[in-house]
């Protein structure tokens, strides 16, 4: 959704200790402190109906930053982004961009932000080339270079020139990101982004996403459902739960240092030497087995030290990961109400 036009406005379419989300939302800038703030949303409500839906929700975004937007369905995260780019009004609070306020400067503050809200809306019967065109018209910053640089950026030659109704969803997906991306916006809003998309896309999408953020300093909001992901490119989490903001914390504050243990899976081909080698050098060690390898409770400069051992030692591993993580911790921890 390229959100830059009058004609939008008119139709309407479509690791530490925590930090307290009190304490980020009126010191966020550690570490980035030298960022403009370019998102401010203060006591944001709505409600619909006689429900409130979203209840006095207060954050920041700085300059750069990549921020997720985390919670279980229903918990509010779309219906905030709705809000971020116009598509519903708050009942109470106030959102700006850039320093202009969404509901009474809202043409001053869009033009700041690109997003895909739920769905790409594209035209099927043209092709991808045809709907950037079509979209990028309507702007005042039209240039054929620029969808060029996108096509290009997103990895889209192969089939740019093809009709849109014979995308797959990924290539919906990347189509409508080059769409949101083309009038160069200072914010990108994405509602579950790597839906429909591949493992090579989701790792192509996320290297974009870091590029976008660290060479183009430009700031992005993430909803998505899949942790591992957040935590791979995000800065930093707003986790939701029934419309309230139960946690607001730097990804790098969530891991406690690189002392703590943690599990982790090796995988390789011969158990029984490996097992052998366990049993003499990891006495008393909590150690799990199963038929591709095993799991063991380690720190990080563990994890090189046995790593070298098997190999010295003759064996291939095949592979090494990380079985918990700190993020996932941190979310199912606030969603049973846990305090930190």
């Amino acid at each position: 959704m390229l959100l830059e036009t009058k004609s939008f406005h008119r139709s309407s379419v479509g690791i530490g200790s925590l930090v307290p989300i009190e304490q980020i939302i009126g010191d966020e800038g550690d570490g980035m402190q030298e960022h403009e703030i370019v998102l401010d949303v203060v006591n944001l409500s709505k409600k619909i109906g006689k429900s409130l839906i979203i209840k006095d929700v207060s954050f920041q975004l700085n300059q750069g930053e990549v921020l997720g937007l985390l919670g279980p369905n229903g918990s509010g995260k779309t219906t905030i982004l709705k809000m971020l780019v116009g598509l519903l009004k708050p009942s109470n609070g106030s959102i700006h961009i850039k320093k202009f306020n969404i509901n009474t400067q809202f043409e001053k503050a869009i033009t700041h932000v690109g997003a895909i809200i739920e769905n790409p809306i594209l035209y099927d019967y043209l092709s991808g080339y045809d709907n950037l065109v079509h979209f990028f018209r309507m702007t005042e910053r039209f240039s054929y270079d620029r969808i060029d640089e996108m096509i290009e950026l997103l990895k889209m030659e192969d089939y740019v020139q093809d009709k849109v109704f014979t995308y797959s969803l990924g290539m919906r997906q990347r189509l409508g990101l080059a769409q949101a991306l083309l009038h160069q916006p200072s914010i990108l809003l994405l509602d579950e982004p790597t839906n429909g998309l591949d493992p090579e896309g989701i790792m192509n999408l996320r290297e974009t996403l870091r590029k976008l953020a660290t060479e183009q300093e430009v700031s992005i909001i993430i909803s998505s459902h899949i942790l591992s992901e957040i935590e791979l490119i995000c800065d930093s989490v707003l986790v939701m739960n029934d419309g309230q903001c139960i946690e607001r914390s730097f990804i790098r504050d969530l891991d406690n240092g690189i002392d703590k243990k943690h599990t982790y899976t090796f995988t390789l081909p011969h158990i029984e030497a490996a097992k052998n080698i366990l049993q003499s050098h990891y006495v008393g060690e909590s150690i799990q087995y199963h038929a591709s390898g095993f799991s063991i409770d380690l720190e990080t400069q563990g994890v090189a030290d046995l790593n070298r051992l098997l190999v010295n030692s003759g064996l291939d591993v095949i592979g090494i990961e990380r079985r918990d993580s700190p993020l996932e911790d941190l979310f199912a921890h606030k969603l049973r109400g846990g305090q930190t």
